[in-house]
């Protein structure tokens, strides 16, 4: 298995690979994904330079060295970079996790480590600092996936399920089960709320507070204050700034620009110019056929 180099894809990882990595290179005008999750469990392993990552609402540095760790089916995005940036995503499969079981302290229990996982929630460090016995984990199993020794099917799964085994000894305890469950159900209407966003920002009647609060019964107070909570960001800001990162896309495919803005859902020029700016740091125009040239 080599390190992929092309744009990543959130795409559910066969069953027989225990981790996936990319390497990315970024600089300050790369265009960030947006909030979004998944069953794997990732890592964002830094090289060079420095990469923002949000998660769960708390928004952090990586510096090289770090390693920033995304929970199984945590709403997250890695938007803003220094410039040189080099780093590498690490995936671990989640269906690798749910087959291997251990023994629960003090009991005869044994439990699956996805089960582990999904039951600690938000309770793991976001950001790995000067930790030399994971970042050596890391190092190995690039090295293991780019050079794609003989056998190393087997050494992956190994490395994947001991840096899952550091992660595990690094979290908090957990609390108790019926908090862990009104957490889950949190999770999972925010997870609701981005996948309608995602299908229909193009569409401003269909986005507006009331037209969501409609759509998934919910009072807009109580709508507003759970995307706060979940994800650091108000709902109206989150939607200017899917709508500018998928402009930027577009403008760096070589798109005009009044198209764009149509495009992504804004129906005034010189409105989108103004939030594309703040959001963005640098007026369209700077985007325009990047990836052409």
């Amino acid at each position: 298995m080599g390190v992929s180099r092309i744009p990543w894809e959130d795409v559910r990882m066969e069953d027989h690979l225990s981790l996936r990595i990319s390497q990315r290179k970024n600089n300050e005008e790369s265009v960030g994904c947006e909030l979004h999750w998944h069953e794997e469990l990732e890592l964002y392993y830094v090289r060079t330079g420095g990469v923002s990552l949000l998660s769960e609402g708390q928004q952090a540095w990586l510096q090289p060295g770090d390693v920033g760790f995304v929970n199984w089916c945590q709403p997250h995005r890695g938007n803003k970079f220094l410039n040189g940036t080099c780093h590498y995503i690490i995936q671990i499969n989640p269906s690798l996790l749910a087959r291997e079981t251990v023994l629960l302290p003090s009991s005869s229990e044994r439990v699956d480590l996805l089960s582990l996982f999904a039951f600690q929630g938000r309770r793991f460090p976001q950001v790995f600092s000067n930790r030399t016995e994971l970042t050596s984990l890391l190092d190995k199993s690039i090295e293991e996936a780019e050079q794609s020794h003989f056998c190393s099917e087997p050494v992956l799964k190994a490395l994947a399920l001991e840096i899952a085994v550091y992660l595990l000894r690094e979290s908090k305890p957990g609390p108790r089960r019926d908090f862990v469950k009104r957490d889950a159900t949190a999770m999972k209407r925010i997870q609701e709320i981005l996948t309608y966003l995602s299908s229909h920002y193009t569409q401003p009647e269909l986005v507006t507070l009331g037209a969501l609060s409609h759509h998934f019964g919910l009072s807009t107070s109580y709508l507003c204050r759970l995307f706060k909570q979940q994800t650091n960001l108000t709902l109206t800001h989150y939607i200017s700034e899917l709508r500018c990162s998928k402009a930027a896309s577009l403008l760096q495919d070589g798109i005009p620009l009044q198209e764009v803005a149509q495009a992504t859902g804004f129906q005034d020029y010189n409105y989108f110019s103004r939030i594309f700016k703040k959001i963005m740091g640098n007026p369209p125009s700077t985007y325009c056929g990047q990836r052409n040239g």
